[in-house]
């Protein structure tokens, strides 16, 4: 009966030292693939590879759209012809609005960049490589940088780079008012550059131009100011003394 009870006793105790090394063991792995981890880089996307991306906020409206060009958006007030008619027509062309409509189809309004719109659908910034129209017509030069419109998607302003088709490029930062074309600062590629201020009665300039520029409308080099009425007929201008003429003076 005892030896019997020592060879159970014997086994007893040959399990609880397999036990207590199988636990060790366990433990041993765990603690190693515990510390493991803790030293593990953490996964990063360093590149996201997406066609276009469209952020909602949180009542699920389109706010952001962000593409090369710009995902369409349902809840974009510029892509829906019923709500164009609706809120622009009629005000941008009050003698003919089918006729502003059958303009507008015309104008570009996609984007390379990013549209952030209100939460009426009405885009409110632009910034990007290339941008949409203004919803008063098309632009005359592809236009690359950021442009800001009101409430209502009326545009009020921007900065950037215009480029022609011939290559020619000028950095120009406008600001917009209920008249129009209000305030311009300008740098061309050819050595132009001007402060013009725009009202319906005329426009002032002030800057710099090589002879036979658009803008200053002079046969030769022209530092100083003019103005001229709305109809483009110079009313008053005052250019700086030349050069030449200063050094002949103080001889």
């Amino acid at each position: 009966m005892e030896k019997e009870l020592l060879i159970r006793l014997q086994q007893l105790e040959q399990k609880h030292r397999k036990l207590k090394f199988a636990f060790i063991t366990c433990l041993g792995f765990a603690f190693i693939g515990i510390a493991g981890l803790s030293f593990k880089k953490e996964d990063k996307f360093d590149i996201i590879r997406a066609k276009g991306i469209v952020i909602e906020d949180s009542l699920g409206k389109d706010r952001i759209l962000i593409g090369a060009p710009i995902p369409f958006s349902k809840d974009r007030v510029r892509t829906d012809t019923a709500l164009v008619r609706k809120y622009w027509s009629a005000k941008m062309y009050k003698k003919n609005p089918d006729q502003y409509m059958k303009w507008y189809r015309n104008y570009v309004h996609s984007a390379v960049g990013v549209v952030v719109m209100n939460e009426n659908g009405f885009d409110r910034v632009q910034f990007g490589e290339k941008l949409s129209d203004p919803n008063v017509g098309h632009r005359i030069f592809e236009f690359s940088g950021i442009s800001w419109n009101d409430s209502m998607g009326l545009e009020l302003g921007g900065a950037g780079v215009n480029s022609s088709a011939d290559g020619k490029a000028r950095a120009v930062v406008g600001l917009d008012d209920s008249e129009g074309e209000a305030v311009h600062l300008m740098a061309g590629d050819n050595n132009t550059k001007g402060l013009f201020i725009k009202g319906k009665h005329g426009e002032l300039m002030i800057g710099m131009a090589k002879p036979d520029t658009q803008f200053f409308k002079s046969k030769e080099n022209f530092t100083g100011v003019k103005y001229f009425d709305k109809t483009g007929k110079l009313v008053w201008e005052q250019q700086m003394m030349k050069p030449d003429s200063m050094t002949k003076k103080n001889r």
